[in-house]
């Protein structure tokens, strides 16, 4: 299959820069990590192993592990050098974190030694495999690999469903870098790209739509499927076993 993502996960370099930068960020994102716990099937004490899908270097396990004491986290990743920041940032949890190298466009990318599991998790991570068709693939195989009740949750990123909601979602994202502080620059390059996408036709900058996630979910057999938070182009999606 064709791969565009266009992130170096091969490299140190790459991959120190981008979790440092991310690490800034984590805190802005706890209160969606929480909404992803709140949905999980079973109470706090649980002694539960949930696969976490584009791991990185942990901050989704480690919410959850921080909120479950007796969990246990299987990180799946495809990037050993995010791996390797993996461990070192959670090596105080021991075993309850274990990290596992697989490719997502491999057939046997799932780490299935370690299930079923009592719940799988993603945060912007399938988006960037810019292939529908596969991550619809992907979504078949965690339900496989779910037990009966469990529930998959995916905090990605979605297209818009119309161009016109597309121009108003890039005009929104500008004026909240503005109120940010982004320069006149940043903001400047956005409002022409939401002039471009209006003069040249829709562009989608991400492999589906939500209507179009949903709907590879039931496809793949998850029940009781929705949207459980959404703000532009990032959502939390997900169903139940």
């Amino acid at each position: 299959m064709e791969r565009r993502d266009h992130h170096d996960w091969t490299s140190d370099t790459y991959v120190e820069e981008w979790v440092t930068r991310q690490r800034v960020a984590d805190p802005t994102r706890a209160q969606r990590f929480q909404l992803l716990c709140d949905l999980f099937p079973f109470p706090t004490d649980a002694k539960v192993t949930i696969l976490d899908v584009g791991a990185g270097y942990g901050p989704v396990s480690k919410f959850i592990l921080d909120q479950f004491p007796h969990a246990a986290c299987v990180a799946q990743d495809g990037s050993e050098p995010m791996l390797q920041r993996g461990r070192q940032i959670m090596a105080s949890y021991g075993a309850r974190f274990q990290p596992c190298q697989s490719d997502l466009f491999d057939k046997d990318w799932l780490p299935q030694q370690f299930g079923p599991f009592d719940a799988t998790v993603s945060s912007s991570c399938l988006h960037n495999l810019r292939d529908f068709q596969r991550i619809s693939e992907i979504y078949s195989d965690i339900r496989t690999h779910l037990k009966p009740g469990g529930v998959f949750l995916n905090l990605d990123l979605v297209n818009a469903p119309t161009l016109v909601l597309q121009q108003h979602y890039i005009r929104v994202t500008a004026m909240r870098r503005q109120r940010e502080g982004a320069s006149r620059e940043d903001v400047t390059a956005m409002l022409q790209q939401a002039h471009q996408t209006h003069a040249h036709g829709p562009t989608h900058a991400f492999p589906a739509n939500l209507d179009e996630q949903l709907a590879a979910l039931r496809s793949a057999g998850f029940t009781e499927v929705d949207c459980f938070w959404k703000d532009l182009r990032q959502a939390l999606f997900g169903g139940y076993a």
